[in-house]
């Protein structure tokens, strides 16, 4: 259901990726959905038209690797197609190699080492992407790790700071706090002066122990409730400023508000036990005078994606070349394992990402 509400909220159907080679048209490797549905949906195949600059700002970047996103197995069902105007090609973020740059590109030469945020493409051995959403790899870091970091730490600073006010002496909650969303965010909140708590299954709660403050199982306790007893106890009661909730529901949005201090802000990211919410009442959201904002990144304006970016870039980048902020990789596998790579993120079995190579080094 909940993916049905995305597709929803895109207004654009699906559109699966059919290549129509021509003779003048170069092919390259990459993934094609032959139609919506399972993993074995996916194929490897080397008759894809390979992508060409279009506009002034863009550059052509030949794909090292990239990283598999859970909004990646919802586009191969059919339920998150790509924004107007992207490619058909599944994949949100590359890291890899310059090729070309278009007549308006200042910044970026053939041969430069970038990581991009992409709005579709990066199963491929090269994407056309806009400069703008572009960072250089940080020194010494593999292409696998840089893979790692695009979408779920940009994801992440949105949440905190473009559409919440985290910063330094607040507290963080983020909820899947194992995912690659989870892991960023939590590193985030440290680096940025904050702290930091998850809930997650119960056998993940010691993984979540290495990058958040404090981590609790979202099992039900004594009370019947999932994670608000647990964390005032551990940490405080109306201890939490800013919320990240990919799950949503009634009963998370109550012990969201339970924990929330005064002014607190919810940022829902995906619906995964669904949209719909029955009988949600809505009056301890309204005593906190707490907020909720839905938020998408794939479908943003290029010029909003820069600014996310060059701040990003401005802010956090220093982290990574320090060591205070780490991609969280669970598992590096070739191109050709695409049908492996989503039966585990589909599974919720991974720890941070699952990174594709398609030319390794």
């Amino acid at each position: 259901k909940w993916l049905v509400a995305l597709a929803i909220i895109q207004h654009i159907p699906f559109t699966s990726f059919s290549p129509t080679p021509a003779s003048h048209i170069s092919m390259m490797k990459g993934v094609a959905v032959q139609a919506p549905g399972g993993v074995d949906m996916l194929q490897v195949v080397s008759d894809i038209p390979r992508p060409s600059i279009k506009g002034e700002n863009e550059v052509l970047i030949k794909v090292m690797c990239t990283a598999v996103n859970r909004a990646d197995t919802m586009q191969r069902m059919g339920m998150y197609p790509p924004p107007p105007g992207a490619s058909d090609i599944i994949g949100l973020e590359a890291s890899g190699v310059i090729e070309s740059v278009g007549p308006a590109v200042k910044r970026w030469q053939p041969g430069d080492k970038v990581m991009a945020l992409l709005a579709g493409g990066g199963y491929a051995e090269y994407a056309v992407v806009h400069e703008g959403s572009c960072m250089p790899i940080p020194e010494g870091f593999s292409f696998e790790e840089a893979a790692a970091i695009p979408e779920v730490f940009l994801t992440a600073f949105q949440a905190m700071t473009f559409q919440a006010n985290f910063e330094k002496g607040k507290t963080l909650l983020v909820h899947a706090g194992a995912s690659g969303i989870g892991t960023a965010a939590c590193q985030l909140a440290r680096f940025m002066g904050g702290r930091s708590i998850t809930t997650s299954s119960a056998s993940k709660v010691e993984a979540c122990k290495k990058f958040a403050d404090f981590a609790v199982s979202r099992e039900p306790g004594k009370d019947g409730k999932l994670f608000a007893s647990k964390i005032a106890e551990e940490v405080g009661p109306n201890c939490v400023d800013v919320i990240i909730d990919p799950v949503v529901t009634g009963g998370y949005l109550e012990e969201n508000a339970e924990i929330m201090n005064l002014d607190g802000q919810i940022v829902v990211l995906a619906f995964l036990n669904g949209p719909t919410i029955k009988d949600f009442n809505c009056l301890p959201i309204f005593k906190k005078r707490g907020g909720i904002k839905f938020s998408t990144l794939r479908s943003q304006s290029e010029e909003y994606k820069a600014s996310l970016v060059s701040r990003f870039s401005e802010v956090a980048l220093p982290g990574f070349k320090d060591g205070r902020l780490k991609p969280v990789i669970d598992k590096v596998m070739p191109l050709e394992d695409i049908a492996k790579a989503h039966s585990l993120i589909e599974a919720s079995t991974t720890i941070g990402k699952i990174i594709l190579h398609h030319h390794r080094q």
